[in-house]
């Protein structure tokens, strides 16, 4: 299984950012930062990339990346033991 960051910004947050959050929350995840998670799922990035899609009005940016082991960042304890524990290594 594989851990995908999800990152996004709306110029105009509404119903887009919504229904952005509900496909992201349907999955094992973790919240990053204000607009950052990180995914567990069996999906290639193209695929969760192309469910957001149709959320994203013309001003809005997504980035889905996979992400892998060694990591390093100023996170919380429990963002940092998620991504310890579900991260695969290189």
């Amino acid at each position: 299984m594989s851990v995908l960051l999800i990152t996004y910004d709306f110029v105009e947050p509404g119903p887009a950012v919504d229904a952005l959050l509900g496909i992201i929350h349907s999955y094992k995840h973790i919240q990053l930062s204000e607009g950052s998670f990180a995914i567990e799922t069996h999906e290639k990035t193209r695929t969760i990339f192309n469910k957001m899609r149709p959320s994203l009005g013309e001003n809005a940016h997504l980035l889905v990346a996979t992400l892998i082991k060694p990591f390093s960042g100023t996170v919380s304890d429990p963002v940092s033991d998620w991504l310890t524990k579900h991260l695969s290594e290189y």
